[in-house]
């Protein structure tokens, strides 16, 4: 039985959940059932489940707030690596889902640019928060706006009194209150091949880094191809969560996550991370989920909102 406690509960997410019981441990679906919810007070979860660990006895999350479940806290970026056909575009669309179920739309939206048209997020279409962009001048403005953004919270903190997105909240009330955003840019070195791009993602990236958690944004970068030729290190350094399914080179490896072993990787869907304040690599699984259980849960989820 589904915990309504954990979930943004709704009959139909709970419906679907239990069609599902059956699932093996390797279902994104096994993964929802046995999963936990770092809930804070004003209702929003910011602790992802990425899949089970290496000996697939228990769950490893992306906490981006608090410490939760035995890990620490994380940081605000996070950089996700992954050659064609490792399971990279399943693992983000399995995070993507996981941030839409366990929050309200008024406490997590979710952006997605995209320079491949879009493809890899077809089955997420319908998500009420989910915006996905393809064109780069778009892309470019949003990161301007990004750096508007921060700067008038920041103004309004001060106005306010108050130090973070959550206290700011609380003051505003529930129908001003400031939205958290996940901002995922895949095929992040097609984009970076266009030098006003890097010049804004780069602005975007020191505003972030400046109030961390309080600014409300957390940045998650994607690659197939992690080299300093076409993913710079003044980018790279930035982020403290690195996330790599299997790599071609050793060498890149070293590149992305600072350590070897993502070359080691024989098998679709395991990965390699190195996250901030964990004293060891972590070694997971992407939980498994066709694109067709991935429309039905939108389609849950799209009712629990319009309820």
């Amino acid at each position: 039985m589904l915990d309504k406690k954990n979930f943004r509960y709704s009959a139909a997410i709970e419906a679907l959940m239990e069609k599902h019981t059956t699932e093996g441990s390797d279902s994104m679906w096994s993964v929802w059932r046995d999963r936990q919810i770092n809930r804070n007070s004003n209702g929003g979860n910011y602790s992802f489940v990425l899949g089970r660990n290496d000996d697939k006895d228990s769950l490893v999350y992306l906490n981006f707030e608090t410490a939760f479940e035995g890990q620490a806290r994380h940081a605000p970026y996070t950089l996700i690596t992954g050659m064609t056909g490792s399971g990279k575009s399943s693992f983000i669309r399995n995070l993507i889902l996981d941030i839409a179920i366990t929050n309200r739309p008024d406490l997590a939206a979710i952006k997605v640019f995209d320079p491949n048209g879009g493809w890899a997020f077809e089955s997420l279409k319908g998500l009420h928060r989910l915006r996905v962009e393809t064109n780069i001048e778009t892309a470019k403005s949003y990161l301007d706006s990004i750096v508007k953004s921060i700067e008038a919270h920041e103004k309004l903190f001060e106005t306010l009194g108050v130090k973070s997105l959550e206290e700011c909240n609380k003051v505003l009330g529930l129908k001003k209150r400031l939205l958290r955003t996940f901002v995922i840019i895949d095929e992040i070195a097609v984009w970076l091949i266009d030098d006003d791009f890097k010049e804004k993602l780069l602005n975007a990236l020191k505003a972030i880094s400046t109030k961390g958690w309080s600014t409300g944004y957390h940045l998650i970068l994607a690659t197939q191809w992690p080299d300093p030729r076409v993913l710079p290190e003044e980018v790279k350094q930035y982020f403290g969560n690195r996330i790599s399914l299997k790599l071609p080179t050793a060498e890149m490896s070293e590149y992305a996550l600072g350590i070897k072993g993502a070359e080691s990787l024989t098998e679709l869907g395991h990965m390699l991370m190195v996250l901030a304040g964990e004293a060891q690599p972590i070694h997971c699984w992407v939980p498994w989920l066709s694109d067709e259980d991935a429309e039905r849960m939108v389609t849950a989820i799209r009712v629990a909102e319009d309820r």
